[in-house]
């Protein structure tokens, strides 16, 4: 073998030879190219996913919070009377404005200690913090829960809850 046609473009003309390298240069230009563009995609990539993991962090701090929270609050009213429970709930729910009624059991039923409560104009969130409440931080039972609609206002309701210890 010759050295001296080692390489194949040797032999062809001039205006052959400046076009397969400006191809060359081109195709390696692309390549080079292809390479950047797709790690581009993937930072941008990496960049989307940190952000989406960062919102939903975000989203769920509160959460969390608000667990624990509600754990360190576990059974602080359970050493009050049941009255005391229930109304210290609906005060710290913000919900004692709407409280018309809180009373006793009667001494002859044979639920044991218990309070029935009245309140008015409460919406769902509401109903279901006022019944998480009085479950966790105040030890009570609902025995007997009444719900009824309001006819001027059909989003909110009026209940009637009966809770015992």
């Amino acid at each position: 073998m010759e050295l001296e046609r080692f390489f194949i473009w040797q032999d062809w003309p001039a205006e052959k030879q400046k076009l397969f390298f400006a191809a060359l240069v081109a195709a390696l230009a692309f390549v080079l190219f292809l390479i950047w563009s797709g790690l581009h995609e993937s930072q941008l990539s990496a960049g989307r996913t940190t952000l989406q993991s960062k919102l939903q962090y975000s989203k769920t701090v509160p959460l969390v919070e608000q667990l624990k929270a509600g754990e360190a609050s576990r059974g602080a009213l359970i050493d009050r009377e049941p009255m005391t429970a229930a109304q210290q709930v609906a005060r710290d729910l913000g919900l004692d404005n709407r409280l018309t009624s809180i009373r006793p059991l009667q001494a002859g039923s044979s639920s044991g200690e218990g309070v029935q409560v009245v309140l008015e104009a409460l919406n769902l969130p509401e109903v279901v913090s006022l019944m998480r409440d009085f479950n966790v931080r105040g030890g009570l039972k609902v025995t007997s829960f009444t719900i009824n609609h309001r006819l001027d206002s059909p989003d909110l309701a009026d209940v009637q809850i009966i809770l015992v210890r």
